[in-house]
């Protein structure tokens, strides 16, 4: 079953907890562990955070909820045309007076103007909706060389594909592995030469700016942004009419990224292939939480625990035209001579509450969570018709045989609360492809459900419409509901309600035993052959 989402929540502090500032990082010399000044309104003894909180760390958002918040701030659009041309300045430097001389006046922003408003975005908190996504991504940007540590990236062997294997020692948490949205995300960071380089640009900074002193290392947060050329931010923050000036507090969404890259990415992953030899996994990689999991941001998680998925209010991102990413088996091909880490599973207990949002390590103690960051809003549907051709083939040959088309749609399974298989198995979107026909004046439908991952072997669905007016939009969607809660089967009760003896179960073509992708001379006729015969 799907991970269950639980509440975000932190030990510490009190309820309905509203972030006032963020200020500077900083770690003991030597250390790794970085943390992060925040100042909470009401004012309490937590004066900071573990980097690892950086998500969720957004100003003005209010942290330990009991109650519903509408959202603080005024709302605003901007185009970007360059973001590498915006200035860098302080928040001192920001006209509207009560910005500007509170605690954290020294941290960095951008600025930047857009139909005639003057914008002061601190750069951390676009830092935080580009690649702060997880723990992982946030210790990640902190190492100069951290990226080509963790991956190895490779020329595909089919045109326009890349390879990103995923090294073995490789601490990436398997949510990211499996789930499509961040992989695409990730994909995005490490083969967009751009965005790769504002990525490491925040390593190169906090080497050349940070200073030491009484056995500390601080640094104020700046990186280079990418170009984000026709992006658009939707923002909320807080406007001076008489200056014409906006201060961001948080970013809702980034639309029209573009990605610089091959359009089929391809991960290889040595966790996935003991996924698949196990088959105890969710394609999340995720435990769902038998109690309201509360963060302790001053311990570890342990190594041998598996993880909890946060909800917290997500980021939305648009991509103009995502790339497809595949998360297969390890195959060899990597170069690297680094061996295979060991994983272990184990069980929390029912009564274990506490969490860590930190990367698992030897140390640690606690169960570890991450966060459901992402909300891919890509128009991405067309990167799944491939694995319809042989259906749309199919139906093809019926428009020739007196079957007049009304309508064609790929859809995406909903996700449902306790249902996983609304994802393939390596995390993609399953889909289901819907069309409408009329053949003597009668309506039909044909569904087809991708399942090329072999969890059920689905024949394809006719149905006969059974009224004049019938909604067929809203019938697909209880459909899609109703097949998710069968594992995969057909809702034979429902379309025996609906439907009557109006419906019927059309068996797919044969494949060869040695190549299941490929159809038999002839098979897609004889495809067609059946439906025409079920239609009669």
């Amino acid at each position: 079953m799907a991970s269950k989402k639980a509440p975000l929540r932190i030990k510490r502090i009190r309820d309905n907890s509203r972030i006032k500032e963020i200020g500077l990082m900083y770690r003991r010399v030597g250390g790794s562990d970085w943390r992060i000044n925040i100042s909470l309104d009401p004012g309490q003894h937590k004066k900071n955070f573990a980097i690892s909180q950086l998500t969720v760390l957004a100003r003005r958002r209010v942290l330990n909820a009991t109650e519903h918040f509408k959202p603080a701030g005024y709302p605003a659009t901007a185009h970007v045309d360059d973001a590498t041309t915006w200035s860098h300045r302080r928040i001192s430097e920001c006209p509207i007076k009560n910005v500007s001389e509170q605690e954290d006046q020294d941290q960095w922003c951008f600025s930047f103007e857009s139909e005639g408003i003057e914008f002061f975005l601190p750069q951390i908190e676009l830092a935080r909706v580009l690649f702060f996504h997880s723990a992982y991504m946030t210790r990640l940007a902190m190492l100069p060389n951290g990226l080509s540590e963790e991956f190895d990236i490779q020329s595909g062997d089919e045109p326009d594909t890349t390879e990103i294997h995923i090294l073995p020692t490789s601490t990436l948490p398997l949510k990211a592995r499996g789930d499509h949205e961040q992989r695409r995300v990730l994909a995005w960071i490490l083969l967009d030469e751009e965005t790769r380089n504002s990525f490491s640009s925040i390593a190169q900074n906090q080497l050349k700016e940070g200073e030491e002193s009484n056995g500390h290392r601080r640094w104020k947060f700046r990186f280079d942004p990418p170009a984000l050329a026709n992006v658009e931010l939707t923002m909320r923050g807080q406007f001076q009419k008489e200056s014409r000036t906006f201060f961001v507090y948080e970013i809702d969404s980034v639309e029209n990224l573009t990605v610089q890259s091959s359009t089929t990415v391809e991960f290889f992953d040595p966790r996935f292939a003991e996924q698949q030899a196990s088959k105890g996994a969710a394609a999340q990689g995720a435990s769902a939480p038998v109690t309201e999991p509360l963060i302790d941001d001053d311990e570890l998680p342990s190594l041998d625990s598996e993880e909890y998925i946060l909800d917290v209010p997500p980021v939305k991102l648009s991509f103009s035209q995502p790339v497809m990413t595949t998360r297969k088996a390890y195959n060899g091909r990597r170069r690297s001579g680094a061996e295979k880490s060991e994983e272990t599973e184990s069980e929390t207990g029912d009564d274990q509450t506490d969490v860590s949002t930190d990367e698992p390590t030897i140390r640690g103690q606690l169960p570890a969570a991450g966060f459901d960051a992402i909300d891919d809003q890509s128009d991405d549907l067309h990167l799944y018709a491939r694995k319809f051709e042989a259906f749309s083939a199919m139906v093809e040959l019926l428009k020739t045989k007196e079957c007049r088309h009304e309508f064609g749609s790929i859809r995406k399974l909903p996700a449902l609360a306790g249902y996983s298989k609304h994802l393939l198995e390596d995390g993609n979107p399953r889909c289901i492809a819907f069309h409408l026909l009329t053949k003597h004046g009668q309506s039909y439908a044909l569904l087809e459900v991708d399942t090329s991952d072999n969890k059920n072997r689905l024949s394809t669905l006719l149905l006969k419409q059974p009224s004049q007016r019938f909604d067929w939009q809203a019938e697909i969607a209880t459909i899609e509901q109703r097949l998710l809660e069968k594992s995969l089967n057909w809702p034979s009760p429902h379309l025996n309600l609906v439907f009557s003896r109006h419906h019927e179960r059309i068996s797919h073509p044969r494949t060869p035993s040695g190549n299941k992708g490929l159809l038999e001379p002839g098979s897609l006729q004889r495809w067609a052959d059946r439906v025409l015969a079920k239609m009669a």
